[in-house]
This record gives C-alpha cells, sequence and structure tokens, in this order.
C-alpha cells in the first residue's frame, strides 16, 4: 500500500501512523483509513507502484489531490463527504493537500483486480468498461472516476470506517463488511445506464435536488416548493429519481433519513431519542417502527449491540 518516505525522514512516522491505519485482508484485499485534524495544512506526497483498484470513500471534511500520472496528463481531484472515487493506476504519484483544523475521515479498499474479477464471477460483465478492462487483464492506462455515495453506501462505509478504527470485529466481518461495500460501488455503477436516458440539464437538476435533500433531510422540501424553484415538473423529477437513483423522492428521502441513523448508531455516541430528532422524527415510536421495517431490528436493541461491540476487547 503507500508508503511516506518524507515522513520517516522527519521523525514523524509515529504520529502519522496515529492517524492512518492499514489492515491487510487475505485473498488481494486491503483496507487504509485516515482520521485527521491537523492544526496546520499539511501536503502529503506519494509515489509507487500499484497493483490495486483503489474504492475511496470520504466521510468527512474535504481535501484535494494532485494526481501527477493520472491518465491524459496530471489532474486534480476534489474530494468532500459523501462522494467515493474509484480509480486503477499501474504508477500512482501525488500530492494530497489536507486543511487546518477541520475533521477529515477517508476510507481506502484496495484489491486486487485478480480477486475482485473472482469475487465477481459472471458479474464481472457488468462492471463499467473502464473497470472491465482492469478485470478482464486487457491493455490498461488507467482510470480514475468520481461519483456520489448512496445512502446504503455511506452507512456501510462507515460501519467499516469504525470497525476498524476501534480495532472491533472478527477479521471475517470486516472482510465482508468490505466486499458488502464493493458490491454496492459495482452494483451502482452497473445500473448507471438510464442516466444517459436523461438530457445533460435534467441529469444536473436532479443531481442538485439530490444535494439540497440529503443537506436538508431533517426538514426537506415539498415536492411542489422544488418543482417551482428548479423550474422543473413534479412528474420530470419523479421520472429522473427513477432513473438515476431507483426510487421515488420521497422513498430516497425515507432511505436517506434511515442510513444516516444506522451511521451515527455505528458511532455510539447518540442515544435512540437524538438520533430520531437529528434525522428529523419528532414522534419516537414512529421513528422505531420506520427503523424496524427498513432493518428487522428496534433502534435501542441495534444501538445497545453497537455499543456492546465498541466495547468489547479485541482478542
Amino acid at each position: 500500500m503507500r508508503q511516506f518516505p518524507a515522513l520517516q525522514e522527519q521523525g514523524r512516522a509515529a504520529w502519522f501512523a496515529r492517524l492512518w491505519q492499514e489492515r491487510r485482508l487475505g485473498g488481494g484485499l486491503a483496507l487504509t483509513v485516515l482520521d485527521a485534524t491537523l492544526p496546520q495544512a499539511f501536503a502529503l506526497g506519494f509515489c509507487k507502484a500499484n497493483r490495486f483498484i483503489d474504492f475511496g470513500f470520504f466521510l468527512e471534511g474535504a481535501f484535494t489531490s494532485r494526481i501527477a500520472s493520472a491518465p491524459g496528463g496530471a489532474t486534480e481531484l476534489h474530494n468532500g463527504a459523501g462522494r467515493f472515487g474509484v480509480g486503477y493506476m499501474p504508477q500512482l504519484c501525488g500530492t494530497a493537500h489536507l486543511p487546518a483544523r477541520r475533521k477529515v475521515r477517508l476510507l481506502h479498499v484496495h484489491v486486487l483486480p485478480s480477486t475482485l474479477g473472482a469475487m465477481l464471477g459472471r458479474d464481472a460483465g457488468r462492471a463499467a468498461p473502464c473497470l472491465r478492462r482492469v478485470l478482464e487483464g486487457g491493455p490498461a492506462d488507467g482510470f480514475v472516476r468520481q461519483h456520489r455515495q448512496s445512502p446504503m453506501m455511506q452507512a456501510a462505509a462507515n460501519e467499516l470506517f469504525y470497525s476498524l478504527r476501534n480495532n472491533v470485529g472478527i477479521e471475517m466481518y470486516v472482510e465482508a463488511k468490505a466486499w458488502e461495500l464493493l458490491a454496492l460501488v459495482l452494483a451502482e455503477t452497473a445500473s448507471a445506464c438510464p442516466d444517459a436516458a436523461l438530457c445533460p440539464r435534467v441529469r444536473d437538476v436532479i443531481h442538485a435536488i439530490r444535494e439540497e435533500l440529503e443537506e436538508r433531510y431533517a426538514d426537506p422540501p415539498t415536492l411542489s416548493d422544488i418543482s417551482a424553484r428548479y423550474c422543473l415538473p413534479i412528474a420530470s423529477i419523479q421520472a429522473g429519481f427513477k432513473a438515476l437513483f431507483g426510487m421515488s423522492v420521497i422513498a430516497f428521502v425515507r432511505e436517506y433519513k434511515l442510513q444516516r441513523a444506522r451511521r451515527l448508531f455505528a458511532e455510539g455516541d447518540m442515544n435512540v431519542s437524538e438520533v430520531a430528532w437529528d434525522i428529523g422524527y419528532t414522534n419516537l415510536s414512529h421513528f422505531s417502527s420506520a427503523y424496524r421495517k427498513r432493518f428487522g431490528v428496534l433502534p435501542k436493541a441495534y444501538l445497545q449491540s453497537v455499543r456492546e461491540r465498541l466495547h468489547t476487547p479485541a482478542c
């Protein structure tokens, strides 16, 4: 995985090890976690021969990466909470620029093409063309793609992040969560073909509406308000959400709220009432019913199991 010789030269390896964790799993799968709030801006250079496909999930904060070895020349990637990237570059060189006094949480899943191809089996043909070329072992100059995380993806990424950060869960659990996360990524990117059926203007508007709904999840605007503000008929908005995200606007907001509740429970810091209020439920019984219907367990029981796992010493 990544090596940072400059840190070793400056005697900062121990300090950085507290912020950057690595975990190698069996069969060509590895995980890295960055959890940092730096007192001053920090530029981190990296350069290596890379055999892995890299899936990066940005969970909190924002920073910029300048990739010198990107296809087509140097490129700048703006990484922010709620986004994820998929990339494969045989020669990986660049610089990450982290801001001062801002929390940054980042999770990477690294997987060898042969490992991912074997896990996908017949589903490998459904992968995006740039990824499929790598899985098939053909000539590939490398690629980088960025997308927004779905609510389910955010929840799975956060659960995996906290399992690694708190060193909880047996290796089988951690590996299963990593594969769950990659399966969500591949399923969503594989089903993204309806995107092409929307004209670029409507597609951009639908993505803008999604971003607003994610920001205002606790008290979302009505469909009438959205329609008037974005000058797009309600029927077109609903059709766009169905095409891009596979669900109606109301279903998207409900799913986003419940997946956010699941992420908050994964942190273990808030009780059930606090989580319910955070996502906009004023009636606790309504929240409990909705959560149980979606995940098959009452929120109180789920939170208790999370806290027990977080406080159970690793063997």
